[in-house]
């Protein structure tokens, strides 16, 4: 397949599709390239309209691919998004940062570090998308395991977790009195 073929398609499946979309789903979507040449393609792509000051660029999070408009336009499309997202609250962002940093973890790790329970704190944070369970720890009474997901990598505006800020160790000796 012709490669600016394959360019327009890979554009067209992710202007339709909306969200983030992995490689794997595309190849299934356009069955005429390999993974590898998709891969390629997309790669192309994320130059070109880097290089090319496009208003639409490709972002990448984690392993999906997804059209987003750059950062330093978010000032002309202020008028036209009227809508405010919910903020996050103080303890969503304790709990979700603790989430982020230490994942997998469990609901009780997440309250012993915390000191109160995270319970619907969790379960909110299922609702709006930003976890999700990844499972269930093998050991007494199973409890279900949490990790971040694409959602919340797009809310902060991050390729990957490698992107958190480091964790910098508190000086105890200051807090000693």
């Amino acid at each position: 397949m012709d490669i600016s073929y394959l360019k327009g398609l890979i554009e067209e499946v992710m202007y339709i599709w909306g969200e983030p979309i992995d490689i794997a789903t595309l190849a299934e979507i356009i069955t005429d390239a390999s993974k590898k040449e998709i891969a390629e393609a997309l790669s192309q792509i994320i130059k070109e309209r880097d290089e090319a000051l496009s208003g639409l660029i490709v972002k990448k999070f984690d392993t999906s691919f997804q059209f987003v408009t750059r950062a330093s336009h978010d000032k002309y499309f202020e008028k036209l998004v009227t809508s405010t997202p919910k903020r996050l609250t103080s303890s969503a962002l304790e709990t979700l940062s603790i989430i982020a940093y230490k994942q997998p973890i469990t609901r009780a790790e997440v309250d012993k570090i915390r000191g109160v329970s995270s319970a619907t704190t969790i379960d909110n944070l299922v609702e709006r998308g930003l976890i999700r369970e990844n499972g269930r720890l093998d050991k007494i009474g199973k409890p279900i395991i949490y990790v971040t997901t694409n959602l919340f990598l797009q809310y902060f505006d991050i390729s990957d977790l490698s992107e958190l800020p480091e964790i910098k160790e508190m000086d105890e000796e200051a807090y000693e009195d």
